[in-house]
């Protein structure tokens, strides 16, 4: 029993002393190890989705959704009105422009918020699933490449994942307690999902409900009865109430909480533009984008999702095979909706993060058998041993490809004749002797050739390393725990390397063309461009922003947003003797078509390519584990910045 403070005795001494000398009832406050635990992962996902998060320029659909909003609230901005592609991102975005200014941070905020709520979300299944899937869970999703990508990158994908893993929650709850609320809440939920997120939100809908036909159809348990179940709970819904709750989210988010009566034409255009993905390919982007950067980003949720998805089909749960079944949508959609862009691989990624979550919790949970006694240390210790010595092997074959792809000269292209030559004989790795052998008719470097069969040596040896542990493990625990501990280890080694990659992707190369996540990154040449026009503004006016600027641009891309601070400019289609104002922007053309005045240009690299097309095996392999290549990108947009010579401060122009 506990007592309130009022209902502990006064004593004599309590009366005798002071107001200040009186003790206090302390308080205690608890935290546990879990609380804690997610405390820091959700101070670490913050960290990731937020940090650095206005570096990169916006691309073109970034661009495009900020510019909807901006010019809807800020008249001054240039351009025409254009219609949001998806409501749930403009109603946020009006927020973000509100209080956050109306900068790439603001543009980028609503996506990254969604990006930490879903790292915490699997918080939300903790009782059903146990509090260590949960936990283990939300850190793959904090640490996952594709989940921080799209957060970073303004996806309107992170909220449909979002709400997909919190609609079926809320369907539970209902199931539990019968409560209308539950329902109701779940039917705007999956409403919001389906009509105003993003186009595709009704295929990520479908998915859901394949999973659940799914662990349905593969059920063979003949003490279920999950057909009577869903009639019943078919019956139970609070179908009228729902609706209402449906409409209603439709018309505040649609509207941007009433902000923008017209935003409710925005839901059409989604449902349009869902459609034409069918129909439509991504520019520039390979057939089934989202599976080739899952494979790409997150091989080890891949593979270890494969291996946790046929278990769930011959032994899992109705909640495992709905997953596996929800991920197989998904490698359906990323087949047929040519549409998709990066972001979609969250559609495999998810379902697979959570299978291998709780796939995880049983590899760490092997136990003594009949035969074999395990030790609960055994699996985890063979699991970092085993990581371990994949970070040799790591370590052994970057090594490697330094020799083959730099040392190794240009002229080397034959992989077969590189390889005779190497079984030819043991050569030296003393680089003072100069000893030179001809490969392809190119002078190569003895020692060089011996640094790579010595690399070779060390990586075959170290994975021969792994195969004596994992026999040795089955010799002392088991077959069964020998593989889980196998599986462990592998996977988190494959889980650094993909962070690896997507740190790098999100950090440092998110303007490299060479990057499979960005289809047309791009360049600080523009943050430059606006720079200038600030300075020249500043020449002209005074003021940094009133410049009357002439754009040969479309209105509705990153040109036109880097162009949303200075209210003087102009959207055209072409140029000619008419214009004579103080900037003008324009594509690089030969020649330059005259203008109504002297000017002073400076040109720009906006965007650049490369193609994987004309890649040898070298390029191949430095573009697979750097993400370099000696193919460097080339321009693939420039434009030139005019500035009429009086505000720039020549008295005469010069043909350079």
């Amino acid at each position: 029993m506990s007592a309130s403070v009022n209902d502990m005795p006064i004593t004599a001494d309590d009366h005798a002393a002071g107001p200040e000398e009186r003790a206090l009832p302390a308080i205690h406050a608890w935290i546990t190890l879990e609380v804690a635990l997610y405390v820091a992962l959700a101070v670490a996902s913050l960290a990731l989705r937020f940090a650095q998060l206005d570096h990169a320029p916006l691309n073109d659909a970034e661009a495009r959704e900020a510019l909807a909003v901006l010019r809807a609230i800020d008249l001054d901005v240039p351009g025409e009105t254009l219609v949001a592609r998806s409501p749930l991102t403009q109603a946020l975005h009006l927020f973000g422009f509100t209080f956050l200014g109306q900068g790439d941070f603001a543009a980028r905020f609503p996506a990254a918020l969604g990006g930490v709520l879903l790292t915490l979300s699997p918080l939300l299944w903790r009782r059903y699933v146990n509090p260590l899937p949960s936990l283990v869970t939300s850190l793959l999703l904090t640490i996952s490449p594709v989940a921080l990508l799209a957060a970073r990158t303004s996806s309107p994908v992170v909220w449909t994942m979002l709400l997909a893993v919190v609609g079926p929650w809320l369907v539970l709850r209902f199931v539990e307690t019968r409560a209308p609320a539950w329902a109701v809440a779940a039917t705007a939920a999956f409403a919001t999902m389906a009509l105003l997120v993003e186009p595709a939100g009704l295929l990520a809908l479908a998915a859901l409900a394949f999973g659940v036909w799914f662990a349905w159809i593969t059920d063979d348990d003949p003490e279920t009865d999950m057909g009577r179940a869903i009639r019943e709970l078919w019956r139970a819904w609070p179908w009228a109430n729902g609706a209402l709750a449906a409409g209603f989210a439709v018309l505040v988010i649609g509207t941007g909480f009433f902000w923008l009566p017209s935003g409710v034409t925005a839901i059409g255009h989604l449902v349009w533009n869902g459609a034409q993905g069918f129909l439509t390919r991504l520019e520039g982007a390979p057939l089934a984008f989202p599976l080739w950067i899952a494979l790409r980003y997150e091989p080890g949720i891949m593979l270890a999702g494969l291996l946790a998805s046929y278990r769930a089909v011959r032994v899992g749960g109705f909640f495992e095979r709905a997953l596996a079944g929800w991920a197989l949508a998904g490698v359906v959609w990323s087949l047929v909706y040519t549409g998709a862009d990066a972001a979609y691989a969250l559609w495999l990624t998810l379902p697979l993060t959570i299978l291998v979550g709780l796939a995880i919790v049983g590899w760490l949970a092997e136990r003594a058998g009949l035969v074999w006694q395990v030790p609960g240390w055994s699996v985890p210790l063979h699991g970092v041993v085993t990581c371990a010595l994949w970070m040799a092997i790591g370590v052994s074959a970057v090594l490697l490809g330094k020799f083959l792809l730099v040392d190794l000269p240009a002229e080397v292209t034959d992989l077969g004749a590189l390889a005779r030559k190497l079984l030819e004989g043991v050569y030296s790795r003393n680089s003072a002797q100069g000893d030179v052998v001809t490969i392809q008719g190119a002078p190569v470097f003895a020692f060089i050739l011996g640094n790579i069969q010595l690399r070779l040596l060390v990586t075959v040896l170290v994975l021969l390393l792994n195969g004596v542990l994992f026999f040795l493990a089955g010799s002392l625990w088991g077959a069964r725990a020998a593989w889980r501990g196998l599986a462990l280890g592998t996977l988190a080694y494959l889980l650094v390397f993909g962070f690896g990659l997507g740190g790098r992707a999100a950090f440092k190369a998110y303007d490299d063309p060479r990057e499979l996540w960005y289809v047309d990154p791009v360049t600080h040449d523009m943050d430059e461009l606006r720079d200038t026009l600030q300075e020249m503004s500043l020449r002209a006016t005074g003021t940094p922003h009133l410049i009357g600027v002439t754009a040969q641009a479309p209105g509705d891309g990153a040109l036109a947003w880097a162009l949303r601070s200075f209210p003087n400019t102009v959207f055209v289609r072409g140029v000619g003797s008419e214009v004579s104002t103080a900037a003008v922007v324009m594509p690089v053309t030969v020649p330059q078509p005259a203008m109504g005045a002297d000017y002073v240009g400076k040109d720009l690299i906006l965007r650049r390519m490369w193609a994987t097309d004309s890649l040898s095996w070298r390029d191949g392999l430095m573009w697979l584990y750097r993400g370099d290549s000696r193919l460097k990108p080339v321009p693939s947009e420039q434009v030139m910045l005019w500035v009429r010579k009086d505000v720039y401060g020549v008295q005469q122009v010069t043909e350079d």
